[in-house]
């Protein structure tokens, strides 16, 4: 009884002293301007500024950002530093030095279980509304749905999920309990753990192959699910939540709403034709193909039904009781240059579904990932066993096949919904959103065919092989020659040669490396999934210019193959296609949108369809990514103090933003900055994608140049010789139905030129795949 009455007194004390803070204006949350952090959590200048000695603390390290491993959890000071070998880094927080958290006089274990019961009731009540207000629905959407259905998880707990929101709602009471500050919150400092979490799992350390959902990559015990399918996306920077948890942000630097997304993107993207001088459109497409590959979010969702934010017609958003509480929908101004002539006044957007923290902590919101955040041909393969399973054949280890012209396609689709009811043909991969456009397709046919291609020779070269072994060491061999593409061929044009060399993005060495670190978190950044990588928006063609064998050239609007295949439905579809990408320019990386992106996307046989742009940065504001100075900081940059630093694109900023601290990150990178003959993207989107991709090779312990004292299935010698041969163009030309007359560039991203002539396929000598012969 003592104790009961102890905790009502501890929480009427807590009460009583934040109604005080409030009266006295202490902790007002809503709007404080997002870019107005403590100075050490952001940092001033890195990576280039460089300080006297290391720069670090006591207890701190001064080590490359990709090895802190606790710099997204809030304890990294983010300061630049110098590293014991002369390169840039920041100052991490040693295992075993003292917390940073500033230590408050509370029972916490009380406050945490009166949090934790809180969140519980508010998440029943809000269940209670939902059921009891279905006006937000599909009209095809159940009539009572549970609450954790809200998720389309990549878990299949569903207790898990329901967790989630729980613990969402604790930590927004756990915060008002104990008095944080907003800073406090934004970077994490909850000082209290939960059981309804994402769980480590148990590993075969023998296992000489990756699993198929990424778990086990790592073998500490409290680290098995780092980047695995369902982990969730990390923050480079502490997140703008406007309440320190998951409120979006909405609001200027002065207090007043943000300006719609569709306005800036209507405003600052048009579309405006501009070749790349060198790069085709397969580098385009190439990237599309890899950005599947390590990040996919989803949008929460009543069951299996998408929530719907806007009136029937788009006429205007919904309100009140009629509104999800995901719903983020964009306004579209009256004026609008494209939509106001169909009288839309609302874009539906929905909040993207949220993971469970793999640290069992209360804390901020944070987006789930579906796939595995590795490079690892998720897209080929699948990123859960159920899903890699049916892909198979199990025979002699080759994937699922259709041949509906007599050459070898993706397997067929049945399942209604996938595709438009108008197409011809569907296909099914490892990532559901194969059929998105018909580019991508073919790129994911270019790796089925390797893959089958391989495992064909592999089964004739070890006759004595079973299915398993065959299949496993021919993904393994194609997930390696991916990642060769990725880091050596794809990545130096995206972020420049200096900078990829910088990051050691490059394979440079011969032979194995050592470079693998258990304490390197191989985790998708939100600043990446939701804003860098979508540089390749940017660099979209309008339409495809087909060069067919047998017909003339045929010139195909890009919005006309959204979700339909059909074309490929030819004998000669693959060798065109992959010839036309190789041929045709991308556009440049620039603030230009096509407008099959910005008006027709995923239209069907509508006028118009969604603005992708405007989706982009929307997405940002559900992150709650921080604003473009704050990230320009961060590669050391100069922040904007004055929109006329900018010149005309100042002027056309200042139209839409109220101060240069409010701009979005997606924007600022577009329209401030400008690639280089050396790099596809500026500085800002640069560092974050090297950072990226840095990460995701380090910490990945399978990456393909990691030797049997890190990988027990690592490459022999003589195989990884055979590795390091592989280039986009030699994999083209193996799997090319005609290739005694298929002429392709030996640099397979560049267009043809003096110094890049097509040469006969014939000439290409890629793997030699009697190195895997017993």
């Amino acid at each position: 009884m003592l104790k009961r009455w102890s905790s009502i007194l501890l929480r009427l004390v807590l009460v009583v002293g934040i109604s005080l803070g409030n009266v006295l204006g202490e902790r007002k949350l809503l709007p404080v301007p997002a870019s107005r952090v403590s100075p050490d959590a952001i940092g001033q200048s890195w990576p280039h500024v460089r300080l006297s000695g290391s720069g670090c603390d006591q207890f701190e390290e001064c080590v490359p950002a990709a090895r802190c491993t606790v710099q997204t959890s809030g304890s990294a000071s983010l300061r630049p530093c110098i590293t014991e070998f002369n390169t840039d880094g920041i100052c991490c927080q040693r295992n075993g030095g003292p917390s940073r958290l500033q230590k408050r006089s509370y029972d916490y274990e009380t406050v945490s279980q009166n949090a934790i019961l809180e969140g519980h009731r508010e998440y029943a009540a809000t269940l209670k509304a939902i059921n009891e207000n279905r006006k937000f629905m599909t009209s095809k959407a159940e009539s009572v749905v549970p609450f954790h259905h809200f998720l389309q998880s990549a878990h299949p707990d569903g207790d898990t999920e329901k967790g989630i929101y729980e613990n969402i709602f604790a930590a927004k009471h756990f915060a008002e309990l104990t008095n944080m500050t907003l800073d406090e919150r934004q970077r994490g400092h909850f000082q209290a753990r939960t059981k309804r979490c994402l769980k480590p799992v148990r590993c075969d350390h023998r296992c000489p192959y990756r699993s198929f959902d990424g778990t086990c990559n790592n073998l500490h015990p409290d680290r098995t699910s780092w980047g695995a399918a369902g982990h969730p996306f990390e923050k480079l920077l502490p997140p703008a939540y406007e309440d320190g948890v998951w409120a979006a942000r909405t609001h200027s630097v002065t207090g007043r709403p943000l300006t719609s997304a569709r306005t800036i993107s209507a405003s600052l993207l048009p579309d405006i034709d501009r070749p790349h001088p060198q790069l085709n459109l397969l580098t385009m497409q190439f990237g599309q193909f890899i950005a599947h590959d390590f990040t996919r979010s989803s949008s929460i969702k009543l069951g299996d039904k998408d929530i719907e934010c806007c009136a029937e017609g788009g006429s205007h958003a919904l309100q009140g009781d009629q509104r999800h509480f995901a719903c983020l929908p964009i306004e579209v101004r009256p004026d609008d240059p494209f939509f106001s002539k169909f009288g839309i006044r609302c874009l539906n957007f929905v909040r993207l579904a949220l993971a469970g923290d793999p640290e069992c902590r209360l804390g901020y919101a944070k987006q789930l990932s579906k796939v595995t955040h590795f490079i690892d041909g998720s897209p080929i393969y699948g990123s859960n066993e159920e899903l890699a399973r049916s892909l198979r054949t199990f025979q002699k280890g080759q994937l699922r096949n259709s041949f509906p012209f007599g050459i070898e396609e993706l397997p067929l689709n049945q399942d209604p919904g996938v595709c438009e009811p108008w197409a011809q043909v569907c296909f099914e991969a490892g990532d559901d959103r194969v059929n998105q456009v018909v580019s991508l397709v073919q790129v994911q046919v270019l790796f089925l065919r390797e893959h089958n291609r391989v495992a064909g020779i592999l089964s004739h070269v070890n006759p004595h092989w079973s299915d398993e072994t065959v299949y496993q060491e021919a993904r393994k061999i194609v997930i390696a020659e991916l990642q060769r593409i990725v880091y050596n061929e794809y990545l130096p044009l995206v972020v420049g040669w200096n900078k990829a060399k910088q990051y050691g993005l490059l394979d440079e060495q011969d032979g194995y490396t050592e470079q693998y670190s258990s304490n390197i978190k191989p985790v998708v950044l939100s600043e990446v999934s939701g804003t860098a990588f979508r540089f390749g928006h940017s660099t979209v063609q309008g339409h495809f210019r087909i060069q067919h064998r047998h017909a003339p050239t045929e010139t195909v609007p890009l919005h006309r193959t959204f979700n339909d295949p059909s074309r490929v439905l030819t004998p000669t579809s693959f060798d065109d296609y992959l010839f036309s990408l190789g041929a045709q320019p991308q556009q440049q990386v620039d603030p230009s949108i096509t407008l099959g992106l910005t008006g027709f996307l995923f239209a069907g046989q509508n006028p118009f369809g969604s603005d992708l742009a405007s989706l982009n940065i929307q997405r940002g504001r559900d992150h709650a990514l921080r604003p473009y100075n704050d990230y320009r900081a961060w590669a050391g940059l100069p922040k904007i103090q004055s929109f006329d630093e900018l010149g005309p694109a100042g002027a056309k900023l200042a139209q839409v933003y109220e101060s240069p601290d409010d701009i979005d990150l997606f924007v600022g990178a577009l329209v401030v900055e400008s690639g280089s003959k050396n790099s596809l993207v500026g500085e800002t989107f640069g560092h974050l994608i090297s950072e990226q991709f840095a990460r995701l090779k380090f910490g990945d312990r399978f990456y393909y140049k990691n030797g049997p004292n890190v990988n027990l299935g690592a490459f022999k010698p003589h195989q990884l010789e055979q590795i390091e041969r592989v280039s986009l163009a030699g994999i083209i030309c193996a799997n090319v139905d005609r290739r005694f007359d298929f002429y392709q560039a030996p640099r397979a991203f560049f267009k043809s030129g003096l110094d890049n002539e097509p040469i006969s396929c014939e000439k290409f000598h890629g793997l030699d795949l009697r190195a895997w012969k017993d």
